[in-house]
């Protein structure tokens, strides 16, 4: 389904039925990246999937539209209310979990729980810097990942990919909008988003899952740091993942979600004891 806004079209999907589940993706993924767990969790599950703005099918994104995490927060809150989704578990990867963060903190009505996966504070900044050189100006979109600067960004974050869905993941990016891209790396990257992450984790009163691949030493670490702020949390580390562990390990990760979901959605709202 194709939702019109004035900052441009959002693309999303329902797949399944039952209790929701809302998958958010990480930086410059479309939500392609979610299929095999998809497949699996749609046997119970309804699963809403959206590509963010200026990635995958919502393109184009306005001249002026912009791509600060409270933007993207706004257009999923405008996905969830044109397919009438609420009380969600919110599956958040990479920058798609300061998103889902960002939700829960401001619509709680909208969040049942909240799975965070190899969490990220933005990119690293010289990959920031380096996104930085290229405008909408000075290139097509499918020239993107022509550039050794941002392919070697690329290779390092989908390496562990397993094919047809590493071919998947560099098509998605080489046709992204380099303006979204940029901009939303800038803003996760920032002090204030940093911020805001550990405030609405500090502050959360719903279950919070945190999931990491072992040898995601970025995200091994900041899951953990994140977990020992979290009055709600879980921590789960898929052994021999890296980054991309819904992909990489897909039934694993279909069934951490399974058995937190299946508990999340029926317990109380109020906070749980720390584990």
């Amino acid at each position: 389904m194709m939702l019109k806004t004035r900052n441009g079209p959002l693309y999303f999907e329902i797949v399944g039925s039952g209790p929701p589940l809302v998958f958010l993706s990480g930086w410059a993924m479309s939500s392609e990246c979610w299929r095999p767990v998809v497949a699996l969790l749609a046997r119970r599950y309804r699963c809403l999937l959206y590509d963010a703005r200026g990635v995958g099918r919502s393109q184009p994104a306005a001249l002026d539209a912009q791509f600060n995490i409270e933007d993207h927060a706004d257009d999923l809150q405008r996905v969830l209310e044109a397919a009438g989704v609420f009380d969600a578990v919110m599956i958040g990867h990479d920058v798609g979990a300061i998103v889902a963060a960002e939700i829960a903190a401001m619509h709680p009505q909208d969040a049942r729980a909240l799975v965070i996966v190899s969490p990220r504070t933005g990119l690293p900044e010289d990959d920031v810097k380096n996104l930085g050189l290229f405008t909408p100006a000075q290139l097509a979109l499918r020239e993107l990942a022509a550039f050794p600067l941002i392919r070697n960004i690329v290779a390092r974050r989908f390496r562990r990919a397993p094919r047809p869905w590493r071919d998947r993941l560099s098509s998605d990016f080489a046709e992204l909008s380099p303006r979204a891209a940029y901009e939303t790396a800038l803003a996760a990257s920032s002090l204030e988003a940093t911020t805001r992450l550990e405030r609405s984790i500090a502050e959360s009163r719903v279950p919070v899952l945190f999931i990491c691949g072992e040898k995601d030493k970025k995200g091994t670490a900041e899951a953990r740091r994140l977990f020992a702020i979290s009055k709600t949390g879980r921590l789960a580390t898929l052994r021999g993942c890296g980054f991309l562990p819904m992909l990489e390990y897909p039934k694993q990760f279909a069934k951490l979600i399974d058995d937190f979901a299946a508990v999340a959605l029926v317990a109380p709202r109020r906070a749980l004891s720390h584990r």
